[in-house]
């Protein structure tokens, strides 16, 4: 309708997690293209720019390995590059030379709890038993498996809250991390940001009068407000929170980006991170990754 015009897509991630991306973005911006190169299904497509490899992978319960294939690479890639740039005009960071932070990576290794071991057992057995059929899907089935098992991975309270709060975890740690760069930034007052995208809190609800309108005189009465206290279910926010008070950090110094429900409550709490009143920041790679700006 538009003779291919008109329309302009802008990505710093063309291809970050499978090739498919890529056939995708061509789908969309050079569909009558593929159409004359009878490359309109993926299969097609795949057979000409694409190879795939069968690999041993380990299996999503953490126990034993599988066969599986997928692509590994791209294959006639001048062709497909030039395919590619009819529609695309690339820039790579040594051409945008953009001013760019430097990075410092630290892996730290947390051994797994007993209590860990065991778990990762009984979800090889829940495992064994979707793979087989034994198993009602409704009941059981590896979307369930795999999200315990990334909880798990987290810490063991996720899944069963009576479980004890052994030394050496990851949130543990991770605690004393936060501790000690809290303590060493202290003169000059050092933020930090802390991501967890499993385990994140509840936001406190709002009114709904004070959502839509988005007015800071409505959010200070509705903190007049009295409302019923629950009770609250764990959550590794939570837990990284009380100990950091419990080792001497002042509660007004940490906050969740959840507790920032509506843009005039995270234009003031950033405004809180920027200036040292709040240094540590945790939240979700959803709720305070891109758009986040409190440097």
């Amino acid at each position: 309708m538009t003779g291919s015009r008109g329309v302009v897509f802008a990505t710093g991630t063309p291809v970050s997690n499978s090739m498919t991306e890529l056939y995708t973005i061509q789908r969309y911006l050079q569909y009558e293209r593929l159409q004359e190169l009878n490359m309109t299904h993926f299969d097609c497509w795949a057979s000409r720019f694409g190879e795939t490899v069968t690999a041993l992978e380990l299996a999503p319960e953490g126990t034993g390995y599988r066969a599986r294939t997928r692509f590994s690479k791209f294959f006639n890639l001048p062709e497909l590059m030039n395919l590619f740039k009819e529609v695309a005009d690339i820039k790579t960071a040594d051409q945008l030379d953009l001013p760019t932070p430097e990075v410092e990576y630290h892996n730290i290794v947390a051994k797994p709890t007993e209590h860990q071991q065991d778990m990762v057992k009984a979800l090889s057995e829940r495992a064994a038993k979707v793979h087989s059929g034994t198993v009602d899907p409704s009941t059981d089935n590896m979307l369930k498996i795999t999200s315990d098992g990334r909880k798990l991975g987290l810490d063991q309270r996720i899944i069963n809250p009576m479980l004890p709060d052994e030394p050496g975890t990851k949130v543990n740690q991770c605690v004393d991390n936060i501790l000690q760069i809290w303590r060493d930034g202290q003169p000059e007052k050092l933020t930090q940001l802390v991501f967890c995208d499993i385990s994140t809190p509840q936001a406190a609800g709002s009114k709904k009068v004070a959502k839509t309108l988005d007015n800071p005189i409505l959010h200070a009465l509705e903190q007049a407000v009295p409302e019923p206290e629950k009770p609250l279910a764990f959550t590794v926010y939570e837990d990284i929170r009380q100990k950091l008070i419990a080792q001497g950090m002042p509660a007004s110094q940490i906050a969740f980006i959840h507790e920032a429900n509506t843009e005039v409550r995270k234009k003031e709490l950033f405004s809180k991170v920027r200036s040292g009143q709040v240094r540590v920041l945790l939240g979700s790679t959803q709720k305070m990754g891109a758009g986040t700006n409190v440097q």
